[in-house]
């Protein structure tokens, strides 16, 4: 089995700078990690799901910042608007919906557009920053996050790769809007693009038929299902944050081509 190898980690820092930005009003906070040195770094925004409770203690993802530091990348973890440490109407307001209905479906995509802006504006305080490279910026994600990190690089083409594990995987079956905006944002998509997804998560066709749709479009991209996580649909959706060992030489692969 391949591993992933942490050689260098005792010249690294573990702990983050916590960062302030401003989206729409809304003071936001996020969290970022850099590798020994002054730069400037490749960064790797890393966008977080719908779980990141308000006042959460979780609040910067440690283990996934070791892993890309030590492959040389900057790593950021900004909290949305009303997730985490950041200002804002918390997701279980904006929606109040059950799942699998219609009112959630449109509710879903009226605050994906909101959440769109704060990772976009995430992406220009890196931007901002000295020891950040700007040409060398690169957005990933699960759940959630996944889905953004897609609609992201659809917006942004000098974004240089985008890594979704598991978008929609929860909401495809049943919501026909959420579907139809992460297909349609395929279209506008031109950069480096790695799906992600274990054959015992929720719902694989939301990784399948998104493959399918970049290669009717003749879009690159690199689709990976992995064998069964864990033992339960929502421990093989947490693939991404726990799974590091298995999926990170394929995206250490995917990160040289894009970044280096």
């Amino acid at each position: 089995m391949n591993s992933t190898k942490f050689s260098n980690l005792g010249t690294h820092n573990f702990i983050p700078e916590e960062v302030g930005f401003e989206s729409e009003g809304y003071a936001l906070k996020g969290y970022l990690f850099k590798p020994p040195g002054p730069g400037p770094f490749p960064c790797v925004i890393n966008n977080h799901g719908s779980n990141l409770r308000p006042n959460s203690s979780m609040v910067s993802r440690p283990g996934l910042a070791a892993l890309h530091m030590e492959w040389g990348y900057a790593f950021f973890f900004p909290h949305r608007r009303g997730y985490g440490h950041s200002r804002g109407l918390p997701v279980t307001k904006a929606i109040p919906a059950t799942l699998g209905s219609d009112d959630y479906d449109k509710q879903i995509v009226r605050r994906l557009d909101y959440e769109l802006n704060d990772v976009m504006t995430a992406i220009s305080c890196m931007r901002s920053r000295s020891e950040i490279d700007d040409l060398r910026i690169a957005v990933s994600g699960s759940s959630r996050g996944g889905i953004l990190s897609i609609l992201a690089a659809a917006k942004d083409e000098t974004i240089c790769a985008a890594i979704n594990f598991s978008g929609g995987a929860r909401q495809w079956a049943r919501h026909s809007r959420l579907r139809a905006k992460i297909l349609k944002a395929a279209s506008s998509i031109n950069q480096h693009i790695f799906l992600a997804q274990t054959e015992n998560d929720f719902n694989r066709a939301a990784t399948l038929e998104l493959s399918e749709e970049l290669t009717r479009l003749k879009k690159d991209h690199v689709c990976r299902i992995y064998p069964p996580w864990g033992f339960t649909t929502d421990e093989g959706h947490m693939f991404e944050l726990n799974g590091s060992a298995i999926w990170g030489p394929d995206i250490r692969q995917f990160l040289r081509l894009a970044l280096e």
